[in-house]
């Protein structure tokens, strides 16, 4: 009877822990998701801000910067991903 329960105590561990798995990878999925939106909207909102200046030399800059932000967020969100995976 002691083999028996100590059996199906690992059996529950083991769920336990996929299930603990599971729920990370989603989590951090979901954290990826928001840090990609995020970075996202701050670089849209610094292209308005450099637009109203109405200098094409700041917009243009404002322009180059975003689109390295979200170069960056890209790469780092997919990398990040391919190792929740594993």
């Amino acid at each position: 009877m002691a083999t028996q329960t100590k059996t199906q105590y690992l059996y529950d561990l083991d769920g336990a822990t996929e299930r603990w798995t599971e729920a990370t990878r989603k989590a951090g999925n979901d954290y990826l998701d928001a840090y990609a939106k995020t970075v996202g909207q701050l670089a849209d909102f610094g292209v308005k801000a450099a637009a109203a200046t109405k200098l094409p030399v700041v917009t243009e800059l404002a322009e180059s910067q975003a689109k390295l932000s979200r170069n960056l967020t890209e790469t780092y969100v997919t990398v990040t991903r391919d190792l929740l995976k594993a």
